[in-house]
């Protein structure tokens, strides 16, 4: 279940997320690999691989790619993303392992996966803003 509220402490609390657009620099520095180099980027116009791509997707995978969708163009970190989906995510293994669950809908799309990372301590993954609103859209069509 994802939190109803996520409330840093700290610092945090001060400042609103950082939100990247599109075209911003962060995106080419991420640590992504082959899964980000092998195929083609998604485009807005890539509506029904999104919807197929979707409609694949279950269980944590879901709760993972739900959690991106809602926060477009923002870095959220393994911390993050464990106090916004805490019944579901208890560890960082947790949230890389859900990430299994995407290679399938990933390869069948013949796109590169619709997010980005960065090795770091935390970790942390992002969408871009323009493919948040397609998967959005699409999941809007799909359902839950």
């Amino acid at each position: 279940m994802i939190s109803a509220g996520f409330f840093p402490s700290g610092a945090e609390r001060r400042t609103a997320p950082e939100q990247f657009g599109d075209d911003h620099q962060i995106w080419s520095s991420h640590s992504g690999g082959s899964g980000h180099y092998a195929n083609p980027e998604w485009e807005r116009e890539d509506f029904d691989p999104a919807e197929a791509y979707y409609a694949q997707v279950r269980g944590k995978a879901k709760v993972f790619l739900d959690l991106l969708i809602d926060h477009p163009g923002q870095r959220l970190s393994t911390d993050q993303i464990r106090r916004l989906a805490p019944d579901v995510f208890d560890n960082d293994y947790a949230i890389a392992g859900s990430i299994k669950g995407l290679a399938k809908p990933t390869f069948s799309s013949g796109r590169r996966y619709p997010f980005y990372w960065w090795k770091a301590r935390p970790t942390s993954y992002a969408m871009k803003p323009g493919v948040a609103a397609l998967f959005a859209a699409a999941r809007d069509r799909v359902g839950r």
